[in-house]
């Protein structure tokens, strides 16, 4: 126990910039840039990446733990103004409303964690029971804001910016300031476009950045604690953000081959990580899924429509909704398997896409140089410049194969590369990779190491490491056994349903501070931030309002009541099932702090969601 709770090995001056760069990441946010400014930020440039580049190499030049400080600092300040985009300019689209309330894939997420906190189980909870884990861990940020929402996704994205920047001094104390610089650059422009979501990709990357960095520990220090923690967190990472799990077989092969001893390879070490990788998987896919209220075995059930859209050669995870008429992963399993048998040539052609898909430019590629309102000549010269670097981060690594430090990031590479045909771009672009992420962006940082001539530093000798260590247990904490106990201990019987006329529904919700958006009509300017904002901003800065009819109902009964009113997302606490709440001005929850409030409401319903309009709200005692 000593060797993880040792508090006099923390470097107390690494400690304090830590701390300081986290308190001015609050400060920023305090601060309500307009998002007039911070556009300019919140989406990538050719100009914007090369200033990126050049800030994190001054910050790595200085001296001492200073440039902890301002390189940390940098890091938060960018994804600060990235969320405060979202949060100033009443940002819509597919998985958010007005720049923070949960919508489609992230709305599943945010009633997963709400189901927990409630004590009701997670059957009906859409992804949420695909991938408990990150509504898991969301629970207990929501739980230790105080179930404030806006707070919450600060955080998400704070641990974001924290677990970029510890990955990133791996990078720099074995290569240098120039391969740190790029690789927190590539790293920043891959997560930024998912600040502000309620979705599993943030966390996905946050502890899949931490198990990278225990990992690359662990391949100097050869300690069998620090490569355990290592492969359960970034297993906890990829089902969490379900992606490149043939990187586990590959890592059990690289364990085989760095504790070899005097031998050629340890079967024994080999088969040692492969039983912490298959009791890990079983605990957190299996056995904690029937902990949270999930009784069908529902984990991962997705993959089936993405294998069938690679056996008929690449056509998405939609041609089996549209092929067979059925979500049941079962059926569409057996027609994948079908259709293999008749004509397995398909599969063949669906991987060599997959592959041009994910390292050609364009939308479903890896590398985040957006080619989209970009000139596309300087999209391609910053993307052949990358290649290059790869190719000869590659080389290099395979020179010094028997390095332990080398054999890993083969090994992650590897695994990475040999998934891409089981997680297909043409199905989600790169979020698939977001767990693993660093595996793949720190070769072509390698790759450009030898214009540092710097020797690398198999020791890697910082005082972080006891840091690293709590990080990855407090993360381990907050995902698996805090939300067990807050499920167990939530669990209480459902209240009366409310007498209602017979069009009307009855309603116990809770309603969280700064859980819900006011939309302030035109002539108001005291919308300047979530959750105030201004009808006329949801409007222009809606990428769906033209195709989806959901905002379009918002929309005009703001314009039918000509007041303010109020959106909160909310689960019904009489049946447990999940709904957007509308009220308008005049019936306006007084304050912010927390209030539980019965009703009746009448259902407003659209293609793919629903509305309830709230007709009556009384305080429940």
């Amino acid at each position: 126990m000593k060797y993880f709770f040792n508090y006099k090995k923390v470097n107390v001056a690494l400690l304090k910039s830590v701390v300081l760069a986290c308190l001015l990441y609050w400060v920023i946010l305090l601060l309500r840039l307009p998002y007039q400014l911070t556009r300019f930020f919140q989406g990538y440039s050719f100009g914007l990446f090369v200033f990126v580049l050049i800030i994190y190499y001054l910050t790595y030049r200085l001296p001492g733990s200073f440039n902890v400080f301002a390189g940390l600092s940098f890091t938060l300040l960018l994804l600060a103004i990235a969320l405060m985009y979202k949060w100033t300019s009443g940002f819509s689209d597919n998985f958010l409303i007005g720049g923070l309330l949960p919508y489609k894939d992230a709305k599943s997420f945010f009633v997963g964690a709400n189901l927990i906190l409630n004590g009701i189980p997670l059957e009906n909870a859409g992804q949420a029971t695909e991938r408990p884990l990150f509504p898991s861990f969301f629970s207990s940020v929501l739980l230790l804001s105080g179930q404030n929402l806006k707070i919450s996704i600060a955080i998400l994205v704070k641990l974001t910016g924290l677990g970029l920047y510890c990955s990133s001094r791996r990078v720099f104390h074995s290569f240098g300031a120039m391969s740190a610089s790029l690789y927190s650059t590539l790293l920043f422009f891959y997560i930024q476009p998912w600040a502000g979501y309620t979705m599993s990709e943030l966390f996905g990357f946050t502890i899949g950045c931490i198990a990278f960095s225990v990992l690359w520990l662990a391949s100097s220090n050869h300690k069998w604690p620090d490569l355990a923690i290592g492969l359960v967190v970034l297993l906890i990472a990829v089902s969490a953000r379900a992606g490149a799990f043939l990187i586990f077989p590959l890592l059990a092969f690289w364990v085989g081959w760095i504790f070899r001893g005097e031998k050629r390879f340890s079967i024994k070490a080999s088969i040692y990580t492969a039983l912490i990788i298959g009791i890990t998987y079983f605990a957190v896919n299996i056995l904690y899924a029937r902990l949270v209220g999930i009784t069908e075995g529902t984990s991962f059930g997705n993959f089936a429509y993405t294998l069938y859209g690679q056996v008929r050669g690449g056509t998405g995870w939609h041609s089996a909704i549209e092929d067979l008429g059925t979500r049941d992963p079962a059926i569409v399993y057996n027609a994948a398997f079908d259709f293999f048998r008749r004509h397995p040539l398909s599969l063949l052609i669906a991987f060599v896409k997959s592959y041009r898909d994910f390292f050609l430019p364009g939308y479903p590629t890896i590398f985040p140089f957006d080619v989209f309102g970009q000139p596309i000549w300087l999209t391609y010269i910053i993307w052949s410049i990358t290649m290059v670097a790869l190719f000869f981060g590659l080389f290099r690594l395979i020179k010094n194969f028997r390095q332990n430090l080398a054999s890993f990031l083969l090994a992650g590479f590897a695994g990475m590369f040999l998934s891409i045909p089981f997680l297909p771009p043409v199905d989600g672009g790169s979020r698939f990779y977001a767990s693993t992420v660093p595996f793949f962006f720190v070769i072509p940082a390698i790759g450009i190491s030898k214009l540092t001539n710097r020797e690398q530093d198999p020791s890697n000798k910082e005082l972080s490491n006891p840091l690293l260590r709590y990080s990855s247990g407090a993360l381990i904490f907050l995902t698996l056994i805090m939300p067990i106990l807050t499920y167990s201990l939530s669990k209480k019987a459902l209240p009366d349903a409310f007498l209602c006329p017979s069009a009307q529904d009855a309603y116990v919700i809770q309603i969280n501070p700064d859980s819900y958006i006011n939309f302030i009509q035109e002539g108001n300017t005291n919308c300047s931030i979530v959750p105030d904002v201004c009808l006329i901003d949801f409007k222009k800065n809606n990428s769906e309002f033209v195709v989806d009819d959901f905002y379009q109902e918002i929309y005009s009964m703001m314009k039918t009541i000509g007041m303010n009113a109020r959106l909160i997302p909310a689960i019904n606490l009489l049946d447990g099932e999940f709904h957007y709440f509308f009220v308008d001005s005049t019936k306006f929850f007084k304050g912010t702090s927390k209030n539980i409030v019965s009703g009746c409401a009448t259902e407003v319903r659209t293609k793919n969601q629903s509305i309830y309009v709230v007709e009556t709200f009384s305080p429940k005692r």
